[in-house]
């Protein structure tokens, strides 16, 4: 696929973050992008960037969890604008807290986005694709948590991996249809270019740990742009598994090498072995500091 010009991309997820920068890198390859978004105002928000930007877009209110809102969505695009050539599936909902304190309301929420999102999508516009002869590209964005278990995220890390289950399983059943399969695993992203998690359970001094990793995804993390950049490239070549950048693809090597290895590291980051360590070492007073500090970081204007 070499060139995008007037071919209609989709992209769930487009209100922010990862998502509105694919689906304006796509509408600077020329492409007609279909902005998706459960928040239609975030929707709009980001065609009219692409507007300003000289590209072409329309919005759309879609929850992905939603079935019947999915197919009939697709429905209406097909009689519309005939099927896609690209969807980029970027919607997700993240929590990070203790696995029993996760409610089934947790759960259902975090697989209706992350799971259910990737199946309306790939089987409604996947099907479109089959049928239409041209072939096309179905793009999700799952996470190097999908093969790596990180500590406080276990439902997360659940939907993920499913996630990439299904993507892996989809490339090999659309493979000789024209129709192409890829999962994109990013690492750490910018924090305040991405909706953070919803924390569930966490005590003070895990909520610590907490802010420790956010400043530390500051520092070291990469932008959506980033990974907008590899979706847009990756739809022209039709790889399989892309972790992005360095560090995700360094954490993919480690789980093949040693899967071990990376659960041990895994156990040693957990909270309550972090927290336990931090209160043997550290006075109140100290950690008073700790806290103050990483609030003035956080919340300082970059």
């Amino acid at each position: 696929m070499a060139s995008f010009d007037n071919e209609v991309v989709i992209v769930t997820g487009a209100g922010g973050g990862i998502g509105r920068a694919t689906a304006r890198r796509f509408a600077q390859k020329r492409a007609f992008v279909i902005a998706v978004d459960g928040d239609k105002q975030l929707a709009a928000e980001t065609a009219e960037t692409i507007f300003a930007e000289g590209g072409s877009a329309l919005p759309y209110a879609v929850d992905v969890a939603d079935a019947v809102a999915m197919e009939n969505f697709a429905e209406d695009l097909h009689a519309e604008y005939g099927p896609p050539m690209v969807l980029v599936n970027t919607a997700g909902f993240t929590t990070a807290g203790p696995f029993l304190e996760h409610t089934l309301a947790d759960w259902e929420r975090l697989m209706g986005v992350n799971v259910w999102g990737l199946i309306h999508g790939s089987a409604f516009f996947g099907r479109q694709m089959v049928d239409s002869g041209r072939g096309g590209r179905i793009i999700n964005v799952t996470s190097v948590a999908a093969f790596a278990p990180l500590p406080l995220s276990t439902p997360y890390c659940t939907t993920k991996a499913a996630a990439q289950m299904l993507t892996e399983g989809l490339r090999l059943e659309f493979a000789g249809t024209g129709v192409g399969v890829t999962a994109i695993c990013p690492a750490l992203m910018d924090p305040d270019s991405e909706e953070s998690a919803e924390v569930v359970g966490l005590e003070d001094g895990v909520a610590r740990v907490g802010n420790i990793s956010a400043l530390a995804a500051r520092l070291v993390a990469h932008s959506p742009e980033s990974v907008a950049r590899t979706i847009v490239r990756v739809a022209a070549r039709n790889p399989a598994v892309v972790p992005t950048p360095i560090e995700a693809r360094a954490i993919y090597l480690a789980t093949r090498v040693s899967p071990g290895g990376v659960r041990l590291a895994a156990r040693i980051l957990k909270s309550d072995n972090v927290t336990g360590l931090r209160n043997r070492l550290l006075p109140e007073k100290t950690l008073g500091r700790v806290d103050r500090f990483l609030e003035r970081r956080l919340n300082r204007p970059e």
